[in-house]
């Protein structure tokens, strides 16, 4: 009756506690959410402004690679604020950054056809390899070296292999790849004729080193995805884009971009406002997220934890909990504890992984709410850590 293709669909690790925290909220129970990667800082007022000025009488299609003058303020941009010489006719907008990341896939790889992924990586990336029809084959970084690229990537390369994609910052480690990282991933895709796919969505939130897109490199096997998603808190405009000095790949993502017609009008319109804001802005969210990570970090200190990581850049914290099944703890939050009427809802991180088995134990928490808040969450969160461990661990090494 339904498709084998959307029948072997996983539920996103992110949202698959929704019914749960639903069921929660009706019990009258308040809900820190440390689950998904939604920014709760203000899209910035430019972006209303700009659609209320610009509005036109009738919400027409835009051209099917963008509005031209988005395109020209994501090319400003990239040679503004990351140094890389980008033409507007090397951007194709497209329905946030989800889209990019699927026509990337479905432009490089057919069907059965291979992508190397740094794991542990965005778990939606497994739902557009599902669409594509290509298979994921993990890269497996590790906690202990900093999730670092391991050497000799080649061992993973078959007939069948097409391209290595990752996200920097990386989502959910926080990691940041500098110079050296893209140098020896790019001299790996262009000696084995592969394409890199870099999803650059969190550039702009980077606390330690500095920050090198993928489009600094003069090379047509580099594809950038991009969205004003998270560096502007406009998740829900729908906008990104797909950014290449290949033109046959822009051709062939050009099909598929008229295929579905066109990105949307309006949320194009006000995006090409932030765009241009300056660094007085960009300051302040960086500044924002780093001061909300410092509090997760101080936390999982203060209660005894000792695995997790200390991000370079995003607003996330990948964090390793004495328990069997992070996904389990998890729901059980939702469903069986509170503290004072409250309770939090995490990602677990199983999903975020293909490896069998990894991820199990693990959980991400996302730092996008305000200090004060996200100081209380902490503290529900490893109150319900500690009663789990009194309840059901065999672990004797309860939190401090």
């Amino acid at each position: 009756m339904f498709s084998k293709r959307v029948l072997n669909f996983e539920e996103s690790p992110i949202r698959k506690l929704v019914p749960y925290a639903e069921a929660a909220k009706k019990r009258g129970i308040k809900i820190y959410h440390l689950n998904i990667g939604q920014p709760d800082l203000k899209t910035p007022e430019v972006f209303f402004e700009s659609i209320r000025k610009r509005t036109p009488d009738v919400v027409y299609y835009s051209h099917s690679a963008g509005i031209p003058e988005l395109r020209e303020a994501f090319a400003s941009y990239y040679q503004r604020r990351q140094n890389a010489h980008v033409k507007p006719e090397n951007v194709l907008i497209t329905n946030g950054g989800s889209e990019a990341i699927l026509f990337s896939f479905t432009v490089v790889a057919d069907p059965g056809d291979e992508i190397l992924v740094l794991e542990p990586f965005y778990a939606n990336y497994k739902a557009f390899a599902k669409i594509a029809g290509v298979k994921l084959v993990p890269v497996v970084r590790q906690m202990e070296d900093d999730f670092s690229i391991p050497d000799n990537l080649d061992r993973f390369v078959n007939d069948r292999t097409r391209a290595i994609v990752l996200s920097n910052p990386c989502n959910p480690t926080g990691v940041v790849y500098g110079e050296r990282d893209l140098r020896y991933l790019l001299d790996f895709v262009e000696r084995n004729d592969l394409f890199m796919i870099v999803d650059e969505v969190y550039s702009e939130i980077v606390f330690r080193g500095n920050f090198v897109s993928a489009m600094t490199f003069e090379s047509d096997r580099v594809i950038v995805v991009d969205s004003v998603s998270k560096k502007f808190s406009a998740c829900g405009a729908r906008v990104g884009c797909l950014i290449t000095k290949n033109e046959q790949v822009l051709n062939h993502a050009m099909k598929l971009a008229q295929g579905r017609l066109a990105p949307p009008l309006l949320e194009q319109i006000g995006s090409v406002a932030l765009l241009n804001l300056d660094e007085d802005f960009f300051r302040t969210v960086r500044e924002t997220y780093r001061e909300r990570v410092e509090i997760v970090i101080k936390k999982l200190e203060e209660y005894g934890l000792k695995r997790f990581t200390r991000p370079s850049g995003a607003f996330y914290v990948t964090v390793e909990l004495p328990v069997n099944d992070s996904e389990e703890f998890a729901r059980w939050m939702l469903t069986d504890f509170d503290l004072d009427g409250e309770t939090t809802m995490v990602a677990p991180l199983k999903g975020f992984y293909i490896t069998p088995e990894r991820g199990k134990r693990e959980i991400r928490i996302a730092c996008v709410l305000d200090k004060e808040v996200l100081s209380r969450a902490m503290d529900v969160l490893m109150e319900g850590l500690r009663t789990w461990l009194k309840k059901f661990s065999s672990v004797q090494q309860y939190l401090s």
